[in-house]
């Protein structure tokens, strides 16, 4: 919720819900009334402030915005880079959908751990394919889903770092390029 806040602005949380669905239903969709649940609590923690605007013919609608207190508690989950995150493996891409709010050393600490954890998925589906000698064809149709799934994300994964790594690069450069000039 606090990555939802710190992109979409201050937001109702009916507001945050479809910005949810819109924007990151592919990795994570709040219900909303997971939504209305967590803001209140965002606020009682200092992580986000809330203000009503009154309506004519509604009730006055709450408007929720992240505090700088919830920037840095949004900045301290993303530098935590878990082997084995408790939300499973869409906290890896969530995390490194979030990282604008980080930097590239983060990014790419996610990644390298995503990594780490689809090698031991990859080595686990790769035993269960060499003891396959079932009958049963659509066990086996499943475990081959879960094999190309996982070797997919892995080349995504080499092709993420590597794009991060060149933009990394670029940007010390250029830098590299400033100082050389005298110019300060």
């Amino acid at each position: 919720m606090l990555g939802l806040l710190a992109t979409a602005g201050e937001r109702s949380g009916y507001e945050l819900a479809k910005l949810a669905e819109k924007g990151i239903a592919y990795l994570w969709t709040p219900s909303r009334s997971q939504i209305y649940k967590v803001l209140p609590r965002l606020v009682a923690a200092g992580f986000a402030r809330m203000r009503e605007v009154e309506q004519r013919g509604r009730p006055d609608k709450a408007l929720y915005q992240l505090t700088p207190v919830g920037l840095e508690a949004l900045r301290g989950w993303l530098e935590e880079v878990e082997e084995e995150p408790a939300g499973g493996r869409v906290v890896f891409a969530l995390k490194l959908f979030l990282c604008e709010f980080a930097s590239p050393p983060t990014a790419l600490a996610h990644l390298a751990a995503y990594r780490r954890f689809l090698e031991r998925r990859l080595e686990s589906y790769e035993r269960l394919e060499a003891r396959a000698a079932s009958p049963r064809r659509y066990p086996e149709y499943v475990l081959q889903h879960g094999l190309a799934r996982v070797r997919a994300t892995l080349a995504w994964i080499d092709d993420t770092t590597a794009a991060i790594e060149s933009d990394l690069n670029s940007a010390t450069r250029r830098m590299d390029s400033f100082a050389d000039s005298g110019t300060h």
